[in-house]
């Protein structure tokens, strides 16, 4: 089975923030990238869609599910948010309008919940893939922990509702001069390929490599309990997870993980741990997410989730 990963032509990938974007997500496992005005052109047996198209995407995308049905390859739009079905944006909102028509289906990076739950739930046709994060192992950092600050590293947006375990650290730290000293706080940059203003540019790369100077990474998941793409950053940085999992990790994560519900002096805590302990956690945790997230594994795994009702 041949998969073509079509991106748009004219949105800024560049600009993203980090890897799950674009053409990198796609490159990732391997699969053949193209622009969504290949669509009709491209020799493959599947296509997925990435989900940041700009308008004349919409046009060449529409014109393509106006042929027959089996004149064309099924095709699979990317879902990579769970609040993503309640976007104003006219684009997004053209990818849930195209629900149930012949061979439009939805492949999701998040187990389907909240609001996404709700309209996989109301489906006929279509049908909905789990696609995941793949985890690249050329982006790991080589940096000891020895060499590190014994600091936990807290980043990501800010929104009560969505975050909420994040906005407690942030609202804690604010207040308590022992969480000031023990984490260090990244303000978000903004989202520059959505047209905001880009704040720092530790991002992508440089982001990995700044949060590879503290021994500790805080991750936490949405509301909706979602692996978030910081997940694989953590290990690519070869930092010792403290926070929460998200439910399609818990399973797998043993005690590499260090739970945080709330307490301050348990965070202090945990950066008194011998420095065997935390490189220990640390391994373990990178080579889960090696193993879990393996590309050629992601792919072979949506591969027969497709040939199941293609």
């Amino acid at each position: 089975m041949e998969i073509t990963y079509f991106v748009s032509g004219s949105h800024p990938y560049e600009e993203a923030i980090y890897f799950g974007v674009g053409p990198s997500f796609g490159a990732a496992f391997g699969w053949r990238v193209e622009p969504v005005e290949r669509l009709t052109a491209c020799a493959c047996d599947i296509g997925v869609l990435d989900n940041r198209l700009e308008p004349e995407d919409v046009n060449i995308i529409e014109a393509f599910l106006a042929r027959p049905a089996e004149r064309r390859i099924p095709i699979f739009f990317r879902i990579s948010d769970p609040d993503m079905v309640l976007s104003a944006n006219p684009c997004v909102k053209y990818i849930f309008s195209c629900a149930d028509r012949p061979g439009v289906h939805f492949a999701t990076t998040y187990d389907p919940e909240g609001p996404f739950r709700d309209f996989v739930q109301k489906l006929a046709i279509s049908r909905v893939v789990h696609l995941p994060y793949p985890y690249e192992r050329r982006r790991e950092v080589d940096c000891g922990l020895e060499a590190r600050r014994r600091r936990i590293f807290l980043a990501g947006a800010n929104d009560p509702k969505l975050y909420p375990l994040r906005q407690k650290l942030r609202r804690q730290r604010g207040r308590n001069p022992l969480l000031r000293a023990i984490i260090t706080d990244l303000p978000h940059p903004g989202y520059p390929d959505k047209g905001a203003a880009l704040k720092h540019a530790i991002v992508r790369e440089r982001f990995v490599d700044y949060a590879a100077r503290f021994t500790h990474f805080f991750l936490c998941p949405t509301v909706y309990e979602s692996e978030l793409a910081k997940y694989a950053e953590c290990a690519y940085a070869g930092s010792v997870p403290v926070g929460l999992p998200p439910k399609s990790l818990k399973p797998h994560l043993g005690d590499c993980f260090l739970l945080w519900r709330g307490g301050a002096i348990e965070l202090a805590r945990v950066l008194l741990s011998n420095l065997d302990e935390m490189r220990a956690r640390a391994a373990t945790y990178r080579a889960i997410m090696r193993r879990l997230r393996d590309p050629a594994v992601l792919s072979q795994n949506f591969m027969e989730q497709v040939a199941s009702f293609v």
